[in-house]
């Protein structure tokens, strides 16, 4: 006989591990009031101050999934909860959650869990988000932002506060030295010269870049979709490719595949050009490893390294920042000129919209050869 289901409104029992220098993970399951069980987390900086900020997380919980209702007076990191528990549920990318839960967690909690939702103003948010922004940069001033306006949303949702005050802070532009911005255009006439300079370089070779390049150019995948490609995906006799997820970094448990693309649209399978088929049937004749293009070891590849390697292999030539994004640019230049419409373009690239009309009214994927051979052009050298 099976163990009995935990009540309504508790957990189980807690597991701590350290996943790096003076930072636990504290986990449970949580059985909330829809009776589903959960895992819920948190982080600290010792096995017991993980554990109480997971027991702080779980009363909160419990408090908020009761249905306790939303009032001016309610304290933020009891709304907060909610919120993350919404977006728990939501359909967004995994690495999405955990940055917002992050942010709410490192950035934000510290500073205002505390406080009323009453409390905040549009004055009391703009010292908040730019005293982050000052501290940690744009990126997490930008994440606080999003995470502060979907609580105090909930506010709003509730009836509790008029207004969200979030939507009037402004944040302040990036200064100091610009960043060089990295190249993201690609002429088609290009392709084969860099293709021919990245063979050149052995350390290029041995990191597969030129491989990269190849699926890249025929595919105008995203980096991520490109190295989470596996041999199950590759229909060599139908000569197409079903890109069905992305490789992302999960902190403290590193790289994976996450099971779905940036978008719906995303989830596509592609009829590719010949030459690229006989590029795949070549490398999964000499490969060992699940995957299309993994590293020196066999093991799936970080798209930021990547990124890295290809930008170091061009760095001081006429491509000097080339971004695995300029591919996009090329595919989606090559098939227009080639006169596809625009809705096949989108739906070999995997872009989310052509329009409004086109996302509501229709639902395809594109099968059809007229994308693989406008691609047959780019037959790059063996």
């Amino acid at each position: 006989m099976g163990r009995p289901p935990l009540p309504l409104g508790t957990y189980g029992e807690i597991r701590c591990n350290q996943i790096a220098s003076n930072k636990w993970r504290a986990r449970a399951k949580y059985r909330d009031y829809d009776g589903k069980v959960r895992d819920v987390e948190r982080i600290g900086r010792s096995k017991t101050g993980a554990k109480e900020n997971l027991r702080t997380a779980l009363r909160d919980r419990s408090r908020a999934v009761a249905g306790d209702e939303v009032m001016a007076s309610t304290k933020l990191e009891v709304v907060a909860e909610m919120w993350l528990r919404e977006l728990d549920e939501s359909d967004k990318a995994l690495r999405t959650k955990r940055t917002y839960r992050e942010s709410w967690t490192r950035d934000v909690q510290p500073a205002v869990g505390a406080l009323r939702g009453s409390e905040i103003t549009v004055s009391l948010a703009t010292r908040v988000l730019r005293t982050v922004h000052d501290t940690a940069g744009p990126g997490s001033a930008q994440h606080a932002k999003v995470v502060l306006g979907g609580i105090m949303g909930l506010y709003v949702r509730h009836d509790a506060i008029e207004n969200n005050p979030i939507r009037e802070v402004v944040l302040p532009k990036s200064g100091g030295k610009k960043a060089k911005k990295g190249r993201m255009v690609l002429e088609p006439e290009e392709l084969p010269k860099l293709r021919k300079h990245l063979r050149g370089r052995k350390k290029a070779v041995r990191r597969d870049l030129p491989g990269v390049v190849d699926g890249l150019g025929a595919l105008g995948c995203r980096i991520g979709e490109l190295l989470a490609l596996d041999w199950s995906k590759v229909d060599f006799a139908a000569g197409t490719i079903a890109i069905e997820g992305t490789v992302i970094r999960v902190t403290g448990d590193g790289l994976m595949v996450q099971p779905h693309t940036k978008s719906g649209a995303g989830m596509r399978t592609i009829t590719v050009p010949a030459w690229y088929v006989d590029i795949l049937n070549r490398r999964n004749a000499e490969s060992e490893s699940p995957w299309v293009y993994p590293t020196s070891t066999g093991t799936l590849r970080d798209p930021d390294n990547t990124r890295a390697d290809l930008r170091e292999a061009v760095d001081g030539t006429e491509w000097e920042g080339l971004h695995p994004h300029a591919f996009r640019h090329l595919v989606a230049t090559v098939l227009d000129a080639a006169g596809l419409s625009a809705r096949e373009i989108a739906d070999y690239l995997g872009h989310e919209r052509v329009s409004m009309t086109q996302d509501v009214y229709m639902h395809r994927k594109s099968k059809g050869r007229s994308a693989a051979d406008a691609l047959a052009k780019m037959q790059l050298e063996s």
